[in-house]
């Protein structure tokens, strides 16, 4: 049997493998959203083989108003030497590199949540 992911969860994926790829990201850190959403899936799938690792990875894709596109959000930590600004910058080049809008620009939020 294998496990589908749906186009979002696939996005996501490949969003949060290009951020990890970006020197001065030290890893990835859910938003409260996505701890809390993850807390509450874990606890009613608890020991489900169906409970995957990595839920709430630290990118969120929404829609944007009007329903037209999507916005993407990423929490990471830096790596302690490593100018936020450059790495920002390089975050969210590496979100439209895997993840193409198409025609219109894509808005992505890259949120520092530390530095270690």
């Amino acid at each position: 049997m294998t496990t589908r992911e749906n186009p979002a969860e696939q996005a996501a994926t490949r969003i949060a493998e290009a951020v990890l790829a970006v020197p001065g990201v030290a890893f990835m850190r859910p938003g409260l959203v996505d701890l809390l959403r993850s807390h509450t899936v874990t606890r009613a799938v608890l020991g489900s083989p169906k409970a995957r690792p990595g839920t709430g990875s630290g990118v969120r894709i929404t829609r944007t108003p009007g329903g037209h596109g999507t916005a993407v959000e990423v929490y990471v930590v830096l790596r302690h030497g490593h100018r936020a600004l450059d790495v920002t910058r390089a975050v969210r080049d590496a979100v439209h590199s895997a993840h193409p809008a198409g025609p219109r620009p894509m808005p992505v939020r890259v949120t520092v949540t530390g530095i270690v």
